[in-house]
């Protein structure tokens, strides 16, 4: 199955203002807007939809974490890289469960977990950046100029990376939908602990981690945007406490996937991630097998911050 990302997440909320100008400080592009609803673009064309969680439109409510309540994604749909990926979608998961179409021609289902999920040709814009101009020791990248870095700007995730989910119990079974019915790839297997997957047509470390709660948690846990660099992360990162809101850990360098990260607490729910530098692997990657209840484990070479020293994304830590 070419499935090549995430194109759009559709949210109910609790409070929809709230949710509407996180997401304007967190620098999605807005667009239509009323009393029910919010609509937001990225950079690669990929969209986001806020609506009241009462909007009886939505799937129904599927989250048991925190403090979370109705405030969830309700949706994600996956891109498909053609008309013929998403016939092959719906002809194989109409084999055991039921599969509706909308007007826009995508397809609309739920995973075995519940959680429900779309695919629709996909209308993503591929992006291609730059390298920042880097100086090290004996190597000069950038000569009498100052570095873009050093110029404060507002930022603007370009794309959707991942979402995460909690599954309670057995993890193998989620995880076999995606890999045997819909063709995504185990990068890091988490053993104990999920695993991480890439869409088969995604150079990403991964899309979607199955994330085990041994608390008993199901749900949307959070999703990644990305920006250009390192500096945008630390600049978005500033940009959010600075409006307001609350940072959940950040920023790290995770020792998987080794993206440089910065996660906040989204009143949409759950959690953002904003992030740069993530691993591009294919089929020649080799998967690790990682126990993460292991003594010697580490999620993150660093934390700039002592008190996120040993703090999970998406744990919460009470003041």
């Amino acid at each position: 199955m070419n499935i090549t990302g995430i194109q759009k997440i559709i949210y109910g909320v609790e409070d929809l203002d709230a949710a509407a100008r996180f997401h304007t400080n967190w620098g999605l592009a807005p667009g239509r807007r009323d009393e029910t609803s919010a609509e937001f673009s990225l950079g690669d064309g990929s969209s986001l939809a806020l609506r009241r969680a009462d909007d009886a439109s939505l799937p129904p409510n599927h989250v048991n974490w925190l403090h979370f309540g109705a405030s969830t994604a309700r949706e994600v749909i996956w891109a498909a890289a053609d008309q013929a990926t998403l016939n092959a979608i719906g002809t194989e998961l109409s084999k055991d469960r039921d599969i509706t179409e909308d007007a826009d021609g995508a397809l609309h289902t739920t995973d075995d977990q519940g959680y429900r999920i779309g695919f629709a040709v996909s209308s993503i814009q591929d992006q291609h950046l730059n390298l920042p101009e880097i100086n090290t020791v004996g190597t000069t990248g950038r000569w009498n100029k100052p570095a873009e870095a050093a110029l404060r700007r507002r930022i603007h995730p370009l794309r959707y990376v991942h979402v995460v989910y909690w599954v309670p119990g057995d993890t193998v079974d989620a995880i076999r939908f995606y890999t045997n019915r819909l063709g995504f790839v185990i990068t890091d297997d988490m053993t104990v602990g999920g695993a991480f997957m890439r869409a088969a047509g995604s150079r990403d470390h991964h899309n979607l981690f199955l994330q085990k709660s041994n608390e008993g948690f199901y749900g949307f846990q959070h999703v990644a945007y990305e920006v250009k660099d390192l500096d945008e992360v630390g600049m978005l990162g500033e940009y959010m406490e600075n409006a307001g809101w609350q940072t959940n850990v950040g920023p790290i360098r995770h020792n998987i996937c080794s993206s440089f990260s910065w996660y906040m607490w989204n009143p949409a729910g759950g959690c953002v991630e904003v992030l740069s530098d993530i691993d591009h692997c294919g089929d020649d990657w080799e998967v690790r097998k990682i126990n993460p209840r292991d003594p010697g484990f580490y999620g993150h070479s660093w934390s700039a911050r002592p008190e996120h020293r040993g703090v999970r994304p998406a744990q919460w830590i009470e003041d």
